[in-house]
């Protein structure tokens, strides 16, 4: 988790007053199911990791299904993250539909990813970017 905070501080620091940042992260809950195109099920481990600790997934969807390994990040740690690096925060776990063209295994009950956007907490006039605007009274 050490070097999410250094990341998502520079992001924020980087930050036009009106800027923002989507990203888009794997759920704890994707390492413990499986999925249309990933499967968990060779790793157990997975179900009891705490934040930091290694968890495996496969993806199954490509040619190249090799293992996949992920330092895993708790929602509890993501929510301690973005408000330590200056970011406010908002964050949607989306749920696929049964009417869509896929054979979905856990993706309509469960959520396996998160969608954040984040905008900088404050306006921090000491940034120095070309592309920070100059004027922060756009928050």
């Amino acid at each position: 988790m050490d070097h999410k905070l250094p990341f998502f501080s520079d992001l924020a620091r980087l930050l036009r007053a009106d800027g923002r940042i989507v990203n888009l992260v794997s759920s704890p809950d994707i390492y413990q199911h499986e999925w249309a195109s990933f499967s968990t099920r060779d790793f157990p481990d997975n179900r009891k990791a705490p934040s930091g600790n290694t968890v495996r997934i496969i993806v199954t969807d490509v040619e190249d299904s090799r293992l996949v390994e992920y330092i895993l990040c708790t929602d509890a740690d993501h929510g301690t993250v973005y408000p330590g690096a200056g970011l406010e925060s908002s964050a949607t776990r989306p749920l696929e539909s049964d009417g869509e063209p896929f054979t979905w295994v856990n993706e309509t009950r469960i959520r396996p990813w998160t969608i954040g956007a984040h905008v900088a907490a404050m306006c921090d006039r000491s940034r120095t970017s070309p592309f920070i605007n100059e004027s922060c009274e756009a928050r």
